[in-house]
């Protein structure tokens, strides 16, 4: 048995994906959603080991409370301070977090390479976090990171700044600078702004170039209002079950020791695989 983490968690696609690809490689797996307390999470952690798990995956809110409780992290997941992934290697509970190379590989299925690229990422929490971490380690040229409280972007670019890496924080006015959108080549959303409401934040997207890609972290079975704005003005988008299946196709992997279908994942979910 494989489960996830989360509170809410009844809404995750992620049960429809794993089995998906279980199904379609023949094996005796089944994943579940599982809805720990966060007063218990202790306990939930080590009861994956106890009832024999071969892992569970983690989201919100318990992506950094589970650490605590785990033998050891991955170089990814402690440069994120966030895990999404437990898997079991030597009888030891490893925390992993594919978040960052799920991003990744999300925009290269996509046919984006960020090396050398200019981006502008949206949001200063965990998500834009592993997003930054990605795209550093996917060498991009020039990352910038804004928010709404400027010190949280500012912390976030200093934490995870790498020499010859150029990432810095700004606050949510460079969203109607002209000439620096005019210089993005990817702008990622990695907040939850408009999906409660109708619209987005006040963002001069046309002063971004016509093949700026945008991605936006979120999904609905509907575009999100940042997907809605960008396909307004007929720019490039991704939304953000791709990064689910390829985080998740990176988890599978882990827990079974067999590479995805990642294919058989995406469709799952709704995903027709870019050709």
């Amino acid at each position: 048995m494989v489960g996830i983490f989360g509170d809410p968690v009844d809404h995750s696609l992620s049960p429809r994906m794993h089995n998906a690809a279980f199904a379609e490689l023949g094996l005796d797996f089944v994943y579940v959603p599982l809805r720990p307390k966060m007063r218990r999470i202790k306990d939930a952690v080590q009861a994956v080991k106890r009832l024999g798990l071969a892992g569970v995956n983690v989201t919100v809110p318990f992506k950094h409370a589970v650490i605590p409780h785990l033998d050891s992290l991955s170089p990814t997941a402690r440069a994120v301070g966030a895990v999404n992934t437990i898997y079991f290697d030597a009888g030891k509970l490893i925390g992993d977090n594919t978040d960052a190379p799920g991003f990744v590989a999300a925009l290269s299925w996509n046919g984006f390479r960020p090396r050398g690229k200019r981006v502008l990422v949206i949001g200063a929490g965990g998500s834009a976090r592993a997003v930054v971490f990605g795209l550093l380690g996917a060498k991009a040229a020039d990352v910038v990171v804004c928010n709404r409280t400027p010190s949280k972007a500012t912390r976030l670019a200093k934490d995870l700044s790498k020499q010859g890496r150029r990432v810095t924080g700004a606050p949510l006015d460079i969203l109607d600078d002209f000439d620096f959108l005019a210089s993005r080549q990817l702008v990622v959303n990695c907040t939850s702004v408009g999906l409660s409401g109708n619209s987005f934040l006040d963002y001069d997207i046309d002063s971004t170039p016509a093949d700026c890609v945008h991605f936006d972290l979120a999904y609905r079975e509907t575009a999100t209002p940042f997907l809605a704005l960008a396909q307004s003005v007929r720019r490039p988008t991704i939304d953000g079950r791709h990064m689910l299946v390829h985080q998740g196709a990176l988890s599978f992997k882990s827990f079974t020791g067999r590479r995805a279908p990642v294919e058989t994942m995406a469709r799952a979910i709704g995903i027709k695989p870019p050709k």
